[in-house]
């Protein structure tokens, strides 16, 4: 059973928009943020809480996942000026499915630790396809975290 702590999904695009429409689908409440207001559109209409930025995201909810398309988002969306380390709660876990280098993941991770924040390495390959059938995750990060981590991917990773 999904928990009414509400969930932050940052990124609603063609990967971002099957895993959190999927999240509600498992009866999470999620706090969503897109560059693109067209992309919100949809979830408002499901009834999903929409803000103007990823820190208002982080002030509403003390877990978020991101899927954003390159380095220069992740960095924006993270530590910005209107990142989400700007309003991070200390214990949030930030879980990153965005396909990003490596190193810039460890940076973001860095940041948020500096926080008081875990973040979670969960890029997903593959397309939106490769979501609705539960392929195409790997994960990275601090181990007390896994088991939260599991739940929110997993859902997401679920159509039905």
């Amino acid at each position: 059973m999904a928990s009414k702590t509400p969930v932050g999904f940052i990124g609603l695009g063609n990967m971002g928009n099957p895993m959190a429409k999927n999240l509600v689908k498992h009866g999470y409440p999620i706090i969503a943020c897109d560059i693109f207001p067209e992309a919100c559109k949809e979830f408002q209409e499901l009834g999903t809480q929409v803000t103007d930025s990823p820190a208002d995201v982080a002030e509403k909810a003390d877990r978020i996942i991101t899927m954003l398309p390159s380095n220069l988002n992740a960095i924006e969306v993270y530590i910005g000026t209107n990142g989400i380390l700007k309003k991070v709660k200390k214990g949030s876990l930030l879980i990153d499915s965005s396909t990003i280098d490596p190193e810039v993941s460890k940076e973001l991770a860095k940041e948020a630790e500096k926080m008081g924040a875990v973040f979670m390495d969960a890029p997903v390959s593959g397309d939106s396809y490769s979501l609705s059938i539960e392929r195409g995750l790997r994960m990275n990060g601090e181990q007390s975290a896994g088991k939260q981590v599991d739940q929110l991917v997993g859902a997401a990773f679920k159509a039905s």
